[in-house]
């Protein structure tokens, strides 16, 4: 496996704090996490320290941005569903099918109180983890699909076999990523892109071969743009490229410099938009895959 680069457990410590979040019992002696680069292309962190219950609800609760209630990836993940049932793995409160309408829908969620809520919306959410859930319900679905979910699991392998077995012949897996080939992930110290938040980070060429490994043809990756309420950030990064070779190496002077460009831009009115012929891809990448 290839390194691609280090992050030391206290600087991950320091941001999540910033976040409200004390992660020191998740990581507790734990130096340092290491980004490696499969054969197969997927890149993972090690070691490889997951985040419970409790993380995502002290992320939540102290973060009320932490969760959208809708998201550009569900209305083009509607244009691909197949036929038959919609199963979504991780699905919170349900905000996919409401926001879309699904009616042929099941929702698999492992947080009691996201499937209280989802139940009081009339929604057929359960508490259960994928794999127990397609070993007794095989071949059932017309579309599995997941929305930042696969970035959190310590084995992907056994999401797509999970989702082989659960789909029927034809039947389609819909998956929405954090992108690494974005400016997103040109960031090396973003927390929330690092353990135990996210376990692997993916690129369009692993995103697009990964699940040939285990039944399925790839149809389309698609990377959604830049969206608004990231539009700051782009421009934070993008000057910290400039100024530096990145946030985590910008000394004060270059700190300050950027600081000065930023708040000149939105003076402007500049952090607002993003000229459309850059083609720049945003935080999201979007998989379709079909069983073979």
């Amino acid at each position: 496996m290839k390194l691609l680069f280090t992050i030391k457990a206290a600087e991950l410590q320091k941001q999540y704090k910033l976040l409200g979040t004390d992660i020191s019992r998740l990581i507790g002696g734990v130096d340092e996490f290491k980004l490696l680069e499969r054969e197969d292309g997927l890149r993972i962190w090690e070691p490889t320290i997951t985040g419970d219950g409790s993380f995502y609800s002290d992320l939540n609760n102290s973060n009320n941005w932490y969760y959208f209630p809708d998201k550009p990836e569900y209305s083009i993940a509607k244009s691909f569903l197949g036929t038959g049932a919609v199963l979504e793995v991780g699905c919170g409160e349900g905000f996919f099918a409401t926001k879309q309408n699904l009616q042929n829908y099941v929702g698999l969620e492992l947080n009691k109180e996201a499937v209280e809520q989802a139940k009081a919306k009339g929604l057929d959410v359960r508490l259960s983890g994928f794999h127990e859930f397609s070993i007794h319900n095989k071949a059932s679905m017309g579309t599995v699909c997941s929305f930042q979910v696969l970035e959190h699991l310590a084995d992907p392998e056994e999401y797509f076999r999970s989702a082989n077995l659960v789909l029927q012949e034809g039947g389609v897996v819909i998956t929405a990523v954090p992108a690494e080939d974005s400016f997103a992930g040109t960031i090396r110290n973003n927390c929330l892109n690092a353990p135990p938040h996210h376990v692997t980070r993916w690129t369009n060429r692993c995103l697009r071969t990964f699940p040939e490994q285990y039944g399925f043809r790839c149809i389309e990756i698609i990377n959604i743009p830049v969206e608004p309420c990231h539009y700051e950030w782009f421009w934070s990064t993008l000057l910290g490229k400039a100024f530096g070779s990145g946030s985590s190496n910008m000394n004060k002077r270059q700190k300050l410099k950027r600081k000065m460009v930023l708040s000149l831009l939105k003076l402007l009115g500049a952090l607002g938009t993003i000229p459309e012929d850059l083609c720049i891809p945003g935080h999201t990448v979007l998989a379709v895959h079909r069983k073979v």
